[in-house]
């Protein structure tokens, strides 16, 4: 299974020579399974890159797009995401149930204003709504991808991934303090023994009581999370727009922090956009960038 981050900013872009190491585009994740097949998490401003990048190294563009909700920053990348204006593409979309409709909505509200001056009817691509995952888990050439709902206003969807005996999580835009909602021993369950834990952490523990109920988490809550799940990795994502690189920086500082205190051997670090993670083996290898040759065609 390999990762790949094209947008790890929460809110609304932030680009910049201030955010240059963690990226200020809005959330995207790639993920390619073994068997060749692409599946993409969310359509945030980092989705332009990766369609950019699909022309020039794929021949056919056929993807998995789930999205995890329908705000905004996860879906207003979408109308530049190349692939959608092509012929042969094959996009299936599944997630939150509300998504497609947001999803629609992006290009045109059909109230007569409109938001895009291209109508979701002209796109040429081959776009299908399968709305199951939302409902019982998704079997993707022998990879099984599980869903939980967090707590997130007007709802969202966390993934779990399990390929060949590793586990990916994937939560975005999740409150795990929320006294309402799921509680905290639910998400516990869904990341139990995950290879690599990727989560929310968009407050600080000092900014959070400002900011209760809009649905994000403070590094500390997520660090716990993945202490308590026996996460081995963890990637701190869904970076506040106002953050600059050296404060993420800080953050993971301090997340290493506890984790020394409490003697544990999980590893913390700050999404990066552009990076790449090999999840394989038992092995999670990083780098800034793989080289394209080993992306199958």
């Amino acid at each position: 299974m390999e990762i790949r981050f094209w947008g790890t900013r929460g809110s609304i872009p932030a680009p910049g020579p201030a955010t240059l190491e963690f990226g200020g585009n809005t959330t995207c994740l790639e993920v390619l399974l073994r068997s060749g097949r692409r599946v993409i998490i969310d359509g945030g401003t980092g989705i332009r890159l990766l369609g950019e990048h699909l022309k020039t190294t794929v021949a056919t563009v056929r993807i998995y797009l789930l999205l995890t909700h329908n705000h905004w920053d996860h879906l207003i990348g979408l109308p530049f995401f190349f692939p959608l204006y092509r012929e042969d593409s094959e996009i299936q979309v599944d997630g939150w149930p509300l998504a497609y409709q947001a999803l629609k909505r992006v290009f045109d509200d059909h109230m007569g204003d409109g938001f895009f001056p291209v109508a979701f009817e002209q796109l040429r691509s081959h776009i299908n709504f399968q709305n199951k995952i939302a409902r019982s888990p998704v079997v993707l050439d022998d990879v099984q991808i599980d869903a939980l709902p967090l707590n997130h206003p007007q709802g969202c969807l966390g993934f779990r991934f399990q390929e060949e005996g590793q586990t990916m999580v994937f939560i975005t835009d999740n409150e795990l303090g929320l006294d309402g909602g799921r509680r905290f021993p639910d998400f516990v369950k869904f990341v139990e023994g995950a290879d690599l834990l990727i989560h929310d952490a968009q407050y600080l523990p000092e900014e959070i009581s400002l900011h209760r109920g809009w649905g994000h988490s403070t590094y500390e809550e997520a660090v716990r999370l993945a202490l308590e799940g026996g996460v081995k990795s963890l990637l701190l994502t869904h970076h506040d727009p106002a953050r600059t690189d050296d404060q993420v920086r800080k953050i993971v500082s301090r997340a290493r922090e506890i984790v020394a205190a409490a003697g544990s051997e999980l590893t913390i670090d700050g999404a990066r956009e552009g990076e790449a993670i090999l999840l394989a083996a038992g092995e999670l290898v990083t780098g800034r960038r793989l080289a394209a040759s080993r992306r199958p065609k």
